[in-house]
């Protein structure tokens, strides 16, 4: 599955507060897949501009549709102001509900534009490689079948998005219909999610509780993700590609690693010990427990 990567190690200096000692960045045991494969797939694939953007764009839109997912959580309490102006007053403009449903509405369509990014992603690996393939989310999710030599883990990944259609006339509507209403019910402490110019079964759509409407799909993208990248990191080769290790100092630290083999902290052969190994230049502060070093310097013994 994606799951963000986690913050970046950071060790500050004494000397001046502005300049690290060091900051990590190899940490692969915090990658999930989609990590990996915009890690790792320069050196099987060489993507045009537009589709490394893309790539880019899954993580992006997700970390964003998490950050509106955050948002909605800290504001459901303040519509309990919106009900006291009601109870003390008589009428509310209902702010804070409004703002709750924008940002409900924010996360839905950064959620449909991770889809939007896989599909191009998808489109850019596999379209050399199929017939028929389409660079269309809509077409990859509705008319799958229709391309041939499309991966059997793809086709079964997208024959089981039973969610696509819903996300994708929610993120439709919404990009150009006004913004719909959310509602506390103080019996139940269940948000309801109302939109009257969007139909659902032939009547307004109405989510009873849609920070539970949210969670579903965000897991079921989530899931998605992970089964498309994982497939997608499979048809890696076994060319190295360079990576960053982290910052000392403000000088690169860099290793290169082999995509096919397996990832930790220890893997791969170090770039950088020639300078920093050099009296006048700054230390690697990972030096002492990295795998990649003293891999590096056992084989330039022998």
């Amino acid at each position: 599955m994606y799951f963000p990567t986690q913050a970046k190690g950071i060790i500050t200096t004494d000397d001046d507060p502005r300049l690290a000692n060091a900051v990590l960045m190899f940490a692969p045991q915090n990658w999930g897949q989609v990590d990996r494969f915009a890690k790792l797939y320069s050196g099987t694939y060489k993507f045009r501009p537009r589709d490394s953007k893309a790539l880019s764009g899954v993580a992006a839109h997700i970390e964003k549709a998490l950050i509106f997912k955050s948002l909605a959580e800290e504001l459901r309490s303040t519509l309990e102001i919106d009900h006291e102006e009601l109870n003390t007053r008589g009428f509310t403009p209902a702010n804070h509900a409004r703002k709750l449903a924008a940002v409900v509405e924010s996360f839905v369509t950064e959620l449909y534009s991770t889809i939007d990014c896989t599909a191009q992603v998808l489109c850019a690996v596999l379209g050399p490689k199929t017939r028929g393939f389409k660079s269309s989310t809509s077409f990859l999710f509705t008319k799958f079948d229709k391309i041939v030599g499309l991966p059997q883990p793809i086709t079964d990944a997208i024959a089981a998005a039973e969610w696509y259609l819903p996300l994708r006339y929610l993120r439709d509507e919404l990009t150009h219909s006004t913004t719909g209403h959310c509602n506390l019910d103080n019996d139940t402490g269940l948000v309801r999610y109302a939109h009257y110019g969007m139909k659902k079964n032939d009547k307004p759509l109405i989510y009873d509780d849609i920070f539970i409407t949210m969670e579903a799909n965000f897991k079921l993208v989530n899931l998605f993700l992970g089964q498309v990248f994982h497939f997608l990191l499979s048809t890696l080769g076994d060319r190295p590609v360079n990576q960053i290790c982290g910052i000392t100092k403000g000088r690169m630290l860099m290793r290169s690693i082999v995509p096919t083999e397996p990832l930790s902290f220890d893997s791969g052969i170090c770039l950088s010990h020639q300078w920093f190994e050099l009296p006048e230049n700054p230390d690697c502060p990972f030096v002492v427990k990295c795998g990649a070093y003293w891999r590096t310097k056992a084989s330039i013994a022998t």
